[in-house]
């Protein structure tokens, strides 16, 4: 019996120990995938906006070739970074939904630009003489300007809100700093 009471306060212990153990174990992996997230969506953030700077200084090359000519000029929207960011479905829980939903809207500026360049490039190689030909090239390149339009004017207040979401991302969590003094 004698052994019984000393057993137990080790099992109370060892219990304790096992408990306050697990619940270190679970808060270091949620802070763990905290920051791989916001590491995660702060890589995210950085090649969007960069890929959609590099689209911004595209379409104001071109946008002259369009208001000055008929045909205009044929130019490359990227949209890899795009692409890799939504593969896995999660770009929403990275970034955030409202902030998704804004970069996608000007991703659909983007690419409904492209689509309207590609079929305008497509009609260069068509014959002249095609009925309408005069008619749907101007349509395309009608297209085209409001596309070039809507993009630049809409870029800022994107680059704006994917900087003020990688300030957010960047700063770290406080720290409890404890100074010497000298």
């Amino acid at each position: 019996m004698d052994m019984f009471f000393q057993a137990v306060p080790e099992m109370i212990a060892t219990l304790i120990g096992v408990a306050v153990g697990g619940i270190g174990a679970l808060y270091f992996d949620s802070r763990r995938e905290l920051l791989g997230r916001r590491k995660r969506a702060l890589i995210v953030l950085h090649n969007l906006s960069g890929e959609l700077e590099d689209n911004v200084r595209v379409l104001r090359d071109a946008r002259g070739a369009y208001e000055d000519t008929p045909f205009g000029k044929s130019f490359y929207i990227s949209s890899i970074a795009w692409e890799a960011a939504t593969t896995g479905g999660d770009l929403p829980d990275i970034i955030g939904y409202e902030l998704a939903d804004f970069i996608e809207d000007q991703y659909a500026i983007l690419l409904r630009l492209r689509y309207y360049v590609d079929l305008m490039t497509q009609l260069w190689f068509a014959p002249g003489d095609i009925n309408g030909y005069h008619d749907i090239q101007q349509g395309f390149r009608q297209h085209i300007l409001t596309g070039i339009h809507d993009a630049i004017e809409n870029h800022p207040h994107v680059i704006e809100r994917i900087t003020t979401a990688r300030t957010a991302l960047g700063k770290s969590p406080k720290r409890h700093v404890r100074t010497v003094p000298r």
